[in-house]
């Protein structure tokens, strides 16, 4: 089957949305929250790929029905010795249809956003592996890092 890995737009928000939730189920068993969290991501798609604060691709099959994603959004941080800019970038979103997966389109879609990280000047960046997609993203570079996280407010 071939596959084609575009940018996404304003028109491909509910494939986007799909895909996250599917995504979120796979270690998320309480689906209202993942139907709360698709009724506030379409208004923040919208705005955010508006503002070019989240940048999304997805990849079609033959058919035209996206299969997958991925994308990045950037954060600003105080300078630091390795990135005086403190501009990041953080890689979220990387779900495949499960009839798709073992095709490529997962390295595909995380090459367009590392392209477009390294073609806008960060310096950095991150994301949140799962289980399964840490091989991928040790086999282009990524390394475990320093961060640690506190839930410091109960999420609705």
């Amino acid at each position: 089957m071939e596959y084609t890995v575009r940018r996404a737009g304003l028109d491909d928000i509910p494939a986007l949305i799909e895909l996250r939730a599917q995504m979120f189920a796979t270690f998320i068993d309480d689906s209202s929250k993942i139907e709360v969290m698709n009724e506030y991501s379409a208004g923040y798609f919208r705005e955010k790929i508006q503002q070019k604060e989240f940048i999304a691709w997805v990849a079609e099959d033959e058919g035209g029905e996206v299969v997958a994603c991925s994308a990045l959004s950037f954060y600003f941080l105080p300078p630091k010795p390795f990135n005086l800019e403190g501009k990041y970038g953080y890689i979220s979103s990387m779900y495949t249809r499960e009839a798709h997966r073992r095709k490529g389109l997962a390295r595909q879609l995380l090459q367009e956003a590392l392209d477009h990280a390294r073609d806008t000047g960060l310096k950095m960046v991150k994301l949140h592996a799962s289980e399964a997609g840490e091989p991928l993203y040790e086999s282009v570079g990524f390394k475990k890092w320093n961060e640690m996280a506190l839930v410091v407010g109960e999420s609705d």
